[in-house]
C-alpha cells in the first residue's frame, strides 16, 4: 500500500521549502486517512471535522522539525491520535450540564458505521463486521480506528502501534481483545438479525432500549452461549470469515465535499487558534474540497478487472451478382459541374479492435488463485514484475541443475531471492508444482488443503508472480507470494 514513500518524500521535502503545490498534494493525499482514523475514533461526532483540520494544520506547520520525511505517514497518524486524546481528556474534565450536554452527542448525519456501510457499498458479512463496531467498549474505539485501516492494508502494524504510542508486543496484546470483542459483536448482530427472532433473546431484551453498548453485548452474549438456535443463526451454515479478510481491500470511507466546503465558511468567522489563523483555515479545507470531489470515485472498492475477448471479424459480405458500376473519376477544381454520383458505393474498410493480449500461463494461474481469495473474501493478488521475475529465474535454474526444492543447492530460501530481485518484503510464501500441464491443473494441484492453499488464500499476501519451465520430469511451476514490508 505505501509504494509511493519516495514520491511523500520529495513532497515533504517540498512543502518544507516553501512549495504551495507540494503542501496542496499533502493534503489531498491525507486528508482521507485522517477523516477515517477521526471519524472512526468519535463515531462521526461533530467535533471529528475539528479535529480533522486541525490534524492536517499542524502537521503542515510541524513539517520543519520532522526528522525524517519517509515517515510522514506515521507521523500524522500520531497528531491525529493527540487530537482524540485531548478531546476525551477535555470531555472528562469538563462534564456539561443540562440541555448543553447536547453538544456532546454524535451527530445523526454523521454516523461513521452508517458512512462506511453506504458509501463502501458494504453488504454481507463486512456489512455485519461495520455494524459490529457499534458494540465495542469505548477504549477499544481508538484502537479499532487504526486497526481497521491496518486490516485494510492503509497501516502497517509499526505504524499502528506508533499511532497509539505502545510497544508491539503491548499493540499485539490489545489488538487480540478488541479483535474477541468485535467477533463477539458479529455474533449478536447476527443474532438480532434473524428471523423469525429467538423468543428466549426477544424476552431477555424487554428492558433493552434499542442502542448497542458494551453491557448489552455481555448481555446477548450470555444468552447465545446457552442458545443453540441463536448460535447456528450467528455462525450460520458456512462459518463466519476472518474479520481480516473481510476488511483487506474495502478503501477508505471519503470525506463529504460538503461537509469541508461548510466547515471552511464557519472558520471565515473563526478566532485564531495559536498560529491556525481563519484564512489559512479556510485556505486548508478548501484545497481538502477539490480532491474531496474525486474521492468519493476513487476510494470506494475497486471492482475485479474483467478481460473483454478480442472481437472476432465478421465475414466479408457475398460479392453482388451484378457488376458494379465503376464510379465516375473525380473532377478538378475547375470544373462547375459535379460528376454522377455512383449508383455503387464501395464500402469502406471496417474498423477492427486489436485483440487483447492473452494472458501468459502465470497469469492464468493468478486469475485462478483470485477466484478463490475472493470468495474467502481476500483483496485480489497483483502482479509484481519482480516476483515474476524471481519466480522464472528458479524455474529455470531447477530445470537446468536437475533439482526440485524450496532450497536451492546453496541453501538459499523464497526470502532470498525475493529480496535479489529488489522487492522490499515483510511477508512472503512459494508454492512449487512438477508435472501440470496447465494452470488450472496447477492450482487444482496446490488446492490440497494443506500448505499450499493457505498460502494461496493468506490475506496477508499482496503481490505476486508466477513462471513455468518445461523440463524433463514435467514442467516446474514456481508461485512466489509477498507483501510489501511498508
Amino acid at each position: 500500500m505505501h509504494s509511493d514513500e519516495r514520491r511523500t518524500t520529495a513532497l515533504v521535502e517540498a512543502a518544507r521549502a516553501g512549495d504551495a503545490q507540494a503542501r496542496d498534494e499533502l493534503v489531498r493525499g491525507y486528508l482521507p486517512l485522517v477523516h477515517n482514523v477521526v471519524g472512526r475514533a468519535l463515531d462521526g461526532h461533530a467535533d471529528t471535522d475539528d479535529i480533522v483540520q486541525e490534524t492536517m494544520v499542524r502537521a503542515l506547520d510541524g513539517l520543519p522539525g520532522l526528522r525524517d520525511p519517509a515517515r510522514f505517514r506515521s507521523w500524522i497518524v500520531a497528531i491525529a491520535m493527540n487530537g482524540i486524546r485531548r478531546r476525551w481528556h477535555e470531555k472528562r474534565r469538563a462534564p456539561l450540564p443540562g440541555l448543553d450536554r447536547a453538544a456532546d452527542l454524535a451527530d445523526p448525519a454523521g454516523d461513521f458505521t452508517e458512512l462506511t456501510i453506504l458509501r463502501l457499498r458494504l453488504s454481507g458479512q463486512r456489512r455485519d463486521v461495520a455494524r459490529a463496531t457499534r458494540w465495542l467498549d469505548d477504549e477499544d474505539r481508538e484502537l479499532l480506528s487504526l486497526w481497521w485501516l491496518e486490516a485494510a492494508g492503509e497501516l502497517t502494524r509499526a505504524e499502528l502501534a506508533e499511532g497509539l504510542d505502545l510497544s508491539p508486543q503491548h499493540t499485539a496484546v490489545r489488538v487480540q481483545r478488541m479483535k474477541e470483542r468485535l467477533e463477539t459483536g458479529r455474533a449478536v448482530v447476527r443474532a438480532l438479525d434473524a428471523e423469525p427472532p429467538c423468543p428466549g433473546l426477544a424476552d431477555s431484551l424487554t428492558s433493552w432500549d434499542g442502542r448497542p453498548s458494551p453491557l448489552w453485548r455481555k448481555r446477548i452474549a450470555r444468552h447465545l452461549r446457552t442458545c443453540a438456535a441463536c448460535t447456528g443463526q450467528a455462525t450460520g451454515s458456512r462459518g463466519l470469515a476472518p474479520v481480516e479478510g473481510l476488511l483487506v481491500g474495502i478503501g477508505l470511507v471519503p470525506p463529504l465535499a460538503a461537509a469541508a466546503a461548510r466547515h471552511g465558511a464557519e472558520t471565515l468567522a473563526a478566532e485564531p487558534v495559536g498560529r491556525w489563523t481563519p484564512i489559512r483555515r479556510a485556505g486548508l479545507v478548501g484545497a481538502a474540497t477539490v480532491v474531496v470531489l474525486g474521492a468519493l470515485a476513487v476510494l470506494v472498492p475497486r471492482q475485479a478487472e474483467v478481460r473483454v475477448a478480442p472481437d472476432v471479424p465478421r465475414a466479408a459480405p457475398p460479392a453482388p451478382t451484378t457488376p458494379a458500376t465503376t464510379p465516375a473519376p473525380r473532377p478538378s477544381r475547375a470544373a462547375t459541374v459535379a460528376a454522377p454520383a455512383p449508383t455503387t458505393r464501395t464500402p469502406a474498410p471496417r474498423r477492427t479492435t486489436p485483440p487483447a493480449p492473452v494472458p501468459t500461463p502465470g497469469e492464468q494461474v493468478t486469475a485462478e488463485v483470485n477466484r478463490l481469495r475472493a470468495a474467502k473474501g481476500c483483496a485480489p493478488l497483483r502482479t509484481d514484475p519482480r516476483l515474476v521475475a524471481a519466480a522464472r529465474a528458479y524455474a529455470r535454474d531447477m530445470v537446468a541443475r536437475g533439482y526440485y526444492a524450496h532450497s536451492s543447492p546453496e541453501g538459499d530460501f523464497a526470502d532470498a531471492r525475493i529480496t535479489a530481485a529488489g522487492y522490499d518484503w515483510s511477508a512472503w510464501a512459494e508454492n512449487l508444482a512438477q508435472g501440470a500441464k496447465d494452470p488450472e491443473t496447477v492450482v487444482d494441484d496446490w488446492t490440497d488443503g494443506s500448505m499450499h492453499e493457505e498460502n494461496m488464500l493468506d490475506c496477508r499476501y499482496r503481490d505476486t508472480g508466477v513462471a513455468s519451465a518445461p523440463g524433463p520430469g514435467g514442467t516446474i511451476w514456481v508461485q512466489k507470494l509477498a507483501a510489501p514490508a511498508s
